[in-house]
């Protein structure tokens, strides 16, 4: 996703999630497409590239459990205190109340 105008359509028609360390936009898409943001309020660069490596790590543990769409991860203040394995759980816990988690794998 490098096209302004196309991050511009899903943080405004998107829907969007807060959680604990991120904020999730989705838009339904044909395609998958993931990119993750950290501003420099999470931190100096170092900071902002672990935030950005959780979460891409996190995002790619559970990216077959999760519908074809546009997704943006958004780092928060403090994300890098936070254990991996909360991250993860608070992912996937967003996924759901946005409705992009695959039928099947609800079930499991």
């Amino acid at each position: 996703m490098s096209n302004v105008r196309e991050f511009a359509a899903i943080y405004k028609e998107g829907k969007k999630w807060h959680c604990e360390g991120m904020i999730i936009f989705y838009f339904p898409s044909q395609e998958k497409k993931f990119a993750v943001v950290a501003s420099k309020k999470v931190g100096k660069a170092v900071e902002r590239n672990r935030a950005k490596r959780l979460l891409r790590s996190a995002f790619f543990q559970l990216r077959n459990q999760v519908e074809n769409g546009k997704y943006i991860l958004v780092a928060k203040t403090g994300i890098i205190e936070i254990p991996f394995l909360k991250l993860e759980k608070n992912l996937k816990w967003g996924f759901k109340k946005i409705g992009c988690i695959k039928q099947s794998a609800c079930n499991s």
